[in-house]
């Protein structure tokens, strides 16, 4: 790929789109280098510059990322504390040593012939995650990372070289964890949670103390069991999360964990945890459930909920979630409109709508 931005210019495609070509595995997203241009160039030529930290611009018809080759030097704490150089004479070499690992430290140029300065496709065909340089431990997200990167290929047969840990046990002892933006944490853990095998990412991070640093609970057996039944059952990471949320432990000596959970992911967690072991017996409890999951309002909440419960409860089996389910569609076929005809209002309504769901429950629980 060419354009017209200075003679010596040179576009490179990099990163994750080299490495899961090389392994023919599917991906979505392609970056680019430019080695040789400025910023006045890019613009100059239609892209459009984003973020202030970094010289990223996007291209002007595909909207892929264009980044101006760069170097980084620690200058601070977290995943901002850096001072980036960015000029026409930083070398491709020097931007790929900058990188986490080095099956991300690979380019094609535009002949696609490919350029491995620090041996990625080596460990691709050994199926090894390995830092480039010690430069890894300037960026505690590259834990997160590579943790992730654990939890996309594992099933392809990729480990964590033992250097590597050693380096991520040493970031996380220094509590640089806490230094994360907690928006950051959870797009990471999130995009974990959507990968082939999630429990990798939260195994790696249990071993490595990481979990106290981050999660709002202490990850045990017993909850990365719950992750891996609803992953058997949904590739959602909504699902996912509530599965081994719920089951987990509360981390009471997490302060403050660094990580930034949606008010969805965490209320169907919620929810899901106060009924683990309890499922409705009797009419009585079966219209509180439906109620506390808000199920006449938000039908898909009780579906969630009742999909995790599902997995990771064996006193939730089959028969009981069809008979949740079929009260469900019962109760909720309830309409106001006939109370209305006979002459009730206001209140008198909803205290009929609620004897008269009590009335349709009762043919299924209290038999």
């Amino acid at each position: 790929m060419t354009f017209d931005l200075a003679p010596a210019a040179r576009v490179y495609k990099v990163g994750g789109a080299v490495r899961d070509t090389l392994l023919n595995y599917p991906h979505n997203e392609t970056d680019w280098v430019v080695v040789g241009a400025t910023p006045e160039a890019l613009t100059s030529s239609g892209f459009k510059q984003v973020g202030a930290d970094f010289p990223v611009f996007l291209h002007p018809q595909t909207g892929e990322e264009f980044a101006l080759a760069r170097t980084e030097r620690k200058s601070g704490q977290g995943y901002h504390g850096f001072t980036v150089h960015a000029d026409p004479s930083v070398t491709l070499e020097e931007d790929l040593l900058r990188r986490d690992l080095t099956i991300n430290a690979m380019a094609f140029d535009e002949n696609g012939d490919i350029i491995d300065p620090y041996g990625g496709q080596r460990d691709l065909d050994a199926k090894v995650l390995r830092h480039v340089s010690a430069n890894f431990s300037e960026d505690p997200l590259r834990v997160l990372r590579t943790c992730r990167f654990a939890a996309r290929y594992n099933h392809l047969g990729f480990t964590v070289a033992e250097e590597t840990i050693g380096l991520m046990r040493e970031i996380v002892s220094r509590g640089e964890l806490s230094t994360l933006a907690p928006d950051r944490v959870w797009r990471e853990t999130e995009r974990a949670l959507s990968e082939t095998t999630p429990r990798i990412y939260f195994s790696l991070i249990r071993s490595l103390r990481a979990d106290s640093h981050i999660l709002p609970f202490t990850l045990c057996n017993e909850s990365l069991n719950a992750l891996d039944s609803v992953a058997e059952r949904s590739p959602h990471s909504l699902h996912r999360w509530a599965g081994i949320a719920a089951s987990a432990t509360a981390g009471e000596h997490v302060a403050s964990p660094s990580i930034n959970i949606p008010k969805r992911f965490a209320h169907l967690s919620e929810l899901v945890q106060a009924y683990l072991g309890k499922p409705p017996t009797s009419a009585e409890d079966a219209l509180e459930f439906l109620e506390y999951f808000n199920a006449f309002r938000q039908g898909s909440q009780l579906s969630e909920g009742l999909l995790v419960l599902a997995a990771i409860d064996e006193s939730f089996n089959s028969s009981d979630v069809a008979r949740i389910e079929k009260g469900f569609r019962l109760a909720a076929g309830i309409s106001g409109k006939q109370f209305v005809d006979e002459g009730l209002e206001g209140l008198d309504i909803k205290t009929a709508i609620s004897q008269e769901r009590m009335r349709q429950l009762t043919t299924l629980f209290n038999t």
